[in-house]
């Protein structure tokens, strides 16, 4: 179980917190502390017996990072139930209890365990542990690198044929909407000029393929809407719309609309749900940019918002905060109660 007998070093309550660093020893706890010095709101707590953790399921879902000071067999056996994927299963570090090992043991690319191992040994002055075969053969691991880029991974199950591929000297090959800076191309990878002929695919746009899809977070959707529009009717002409014109769901990162729409609850839980961010603009705002591009009107939209268009403009404004190139890919489709416009923000990997 987990119990507070050290003065001072624990603390209790619901917060949510970055680390827990668990100990069984004097030992262990005095290394913890020197832990808990380099990051300060990791909370310390003891184990009294493998097996008896009721604190250790929530731990899981809300804290990024755990720290274990015990023999590693103890923590398999603690954290085996728990496990779910690499994609949510936080970074798990086992370190003996002279500090001589920082063991990375799970999540250790993109739970950040490989990277919390070096951090902590170079604080204690240990040595870090890393298994991954990338890493130990100093190859690119692609699923860090997409999420350096912003790139979603679509298919993470396609992850292991391609990082087989890598650390067996295979060639990878890429197809990308998106242009390459040299400098930035891993050695890893051959860049190819069709996606027929690719491993990899980094584009916004929708594939028959067997290939691992990476999807840039480059789209903006303008969305105009009646008041009271529910989220789930929102989410559906979105979704129809992005399916109808061969757009990833994954590739959308903004949602626009104009000011009037900042209470708009159906539109604002949209957004929550799906982590998009929410950009909202004035009706000075929408025309200027509707008039300079010439985009269409709707004297029903003026009547009701002082706007002559929402969607199109809105779309292009969120947009061009993202990127110096952008253009309208979509123009409005109105579906019910839901107008939608769709932007691309252009950019270089």
């Amino acid at each position: 179980m987990v119990t507070g007998n050290k003065a001072g070093a624990e603390r209790s309550g619901p917060q949510i917190i970055s680390a827990a660093i668990f100990y069984i020893t004097d030992k262990g706890y005095e290394l913890a502390r020197r832990i808990q010095a380099v990051y300060p709101d990791a909370r310390i707590m003891k184990f009294t017996s493998a097996g008896a953790v009721p604190e250790l399921p929530l731990l899981w879902k809300e804290c990024k990072n755990l720290i274990f000071i015990m023999a590693a067999g103890i923590v398999v056996r603690s954290i085996a139930s728990l496990l779910k994927n690499k994609r949510t299963d936080p970074a798990v570090i086992v370190l003996d209890e002279n500090g001589e090992f920082a063991i990375s043991l799970l999540s250790g690319h993109i739970g950040g365990a490989n990277a919390l191992a070096h951090q902590i040994a170079d604080c204690l002055g240990a040595r870090a542990v890393i298994t991954t075969a990338s890493d130990v053969q100093g190859k690119v691991s692609l699923d860090l690198w997409a999420e350096g880029k912003n790139l979603f991974v679509e298919n993470p199950g396609k992850l292991k044929v391609i990082s087989a591929k890598i650390v067996n000297d295979r060639t990878v090959r890429v197809f990308s909407e998106l242009a390459f800076r040299p400098e930035t191309v891993p050695a890893e990878l051959t860049i190819v000029e069709a996606p027929e002929k690719a491993d990899v695919i980094i584009s916004s746009r929708l594939f028959e393929s067997r290939a691992l899809f990476l999807r840039p977070r480059n789209l903006i959707a303008g969305i105009g809407c009646n008041r009271g529009t529910r989220k789930e009717e929102i989410a559906s002409v979105v979704a129809e719309i992005m399916q109808n014109e061969k757009l990833s769901p994954h590739s959308l990162k903004i949602i626009a609309s104009i000011d009037l729409k900042r209470d708009e609850t159906g539109l604002l839980e949209y957004a929550r749900e799906n982590t998009l961010d929410i950009d909202f603009f004035s009706a000075k705002e929408l025309n200027h940019v509707s008039s300079n591009n010439k985009l269409s009107r709707s004297e029903t939209v003026m009547t009701a918002t002082g706007a002559v268009a929402v969607a199109e403009p809105a779309a292009l404004l969120a947009a061009r905060t993202a990127s110096d190139d952008y253009s309208l890919i979509v123009t409005k489709q109105k579906r019910g109660n839901v107008t939608l416009a769709i932007a691309k923000a252009v950019f270089i990997l």
